[in-house]
């Protein structure tokens, strides 16, 4: 018969350390339990990024900005690294009151194709905004007299939702906080056999970090500014929870929260409250951050972001975190 030894004297003197052993904690201590039960929180698959679509070959800082020709190799390299989606941004060349050119987007079009062709299983979401349109470089339709023409403005983002998923777009993602609009083009979704397209409005936040985005693809507007067409921080879990539960009665199948870096607190109380897929956006203004930080914080960032909630993130960090994620195989 085995004799079991004597336990050591002060080896459970420490009812508060419950499972340690002289300072070696059995949940911790061997790598095969660690493998166990600290599964890390991201993956690539959580990952999207933005595709910044350009009508030439000017040198761009953000990652992801490119021109049709460029798309096919950079969703290659993307898909490689495990990469579960984009989103697509483009910019008319030409602009109008009525941003009706919007409407016969052959670059958005082509995009879609080309992601498609490239990696059919690769989700593919659009962004539906007149501000890459519209001679005020505004996401909406004004009157002749300033005030925001709600009818026209929410009619042309219905046209526009309902003409990337005829060319191929998973998702849409009205970007513009009107009321009615989700449901409107929820609505002709559903009527036009798009049933199975996605709907994912975002809840958006007035913030310095969209800067270097309309930079790049001039959308900054020509006068004032959006914050009537965005949420204010300063109670910002309160009136994003209020936005996506009005996105939700309106028919939003997914959320979108921007920027989630400084909106953490939305973020976690739209979990708590639904159940709907969320995604976190990490604008383009964090990516500047993410250089200074370097990749290992930049990592630990994402991370956080999924434990707070997020489904998915669409971040211009994409790259650098899946590729960080490929490589490392024991943390």
């Amino acid at each position: 018969m085995t004799t079991i030894p004597a336990p050591r004297a002060g080896a459970f003197n420490f009812p508060a350390y419950a499972g340690m052993r002289d300072g070696v904690n059995p949940t911790r201590a061997r790598q095969a339990i660690r493998g166990l039960y600290n599964h890390t929180a991201l993956t690539p698959g959580h990952l999207s990024a933005p595709l910044l679509v350009l009508t030439n070959d000017a040198d761009v800082a953000l990652p992801g900005a490119t021109t049709l020709a460029g798309i096919p190799a950079l969703v290659r390299r993307w898909k490689g690294l495990g990469i579960s989606g984009v989103k697509i941004f483009t910019v008319g060349t030409s602009r109008s009151a009525d941003a009706a050119e919007a409407l016969e987007d052959l670059t958005m079009r082509h995009t879609i194709e080309a992601v498609k062709a490239t990696a059919e299983n690769m989700a593919v979401t659009t962004e539906v905004c007149g501000c890459g349109w519209t001679t005020s470089h505004e996401c909406v339709l004004r009157r002749p007299d300033g005030r925001i023409d709600l009818d026209a403005t929410i009619r042309f983002l219905t046209e526009l939702a309902y003409r990337h998923a005829q060319w191929g777009a998973d998702a849409v993602s009205p970007t513009a906080m009107l009321d009615g609009s989700v449901h409107e083009i929820r609505a002709i979704l559903d009527c036009e056999d798009f049933e199975d397209v996605s709907v994912n409005p975002n809840v958006a936040f007035t913030t310095s970090l969209y800067g270097p985005f309309k930079q790049v693809m001039d959308t900054d507007p020509a006068t004032g500014h959006r914050r009537g067409l965005q949420l204010e921080t300063g109670q910002a879990w309160r009136t994003g929870l209020e936005a996506a539960n009005r996105w939700i009665s309106e028919g939003a199948d997914a959320l979108t929260v921007q920027p989630v870096m400084t909106a953490t607190d939305a973020l976690f109380m739209i979990r708590m409250a639904h159940m709907r897929p969320l995604t976190a956006y990490s604008t383009s203004g964090e990516w500047t951050a993410f250089e200074a930080m370097g990749t290992a914080a930049t990592v630990e960032y994402h991370e956080m972001l999924v434990r707070l909630g997020a489904d998915s993130i669409l971040t211009f960090a994409a790259e650098t975190v899946a590729q960080t994620l490929n490589e490392v195989t024991v943390r």
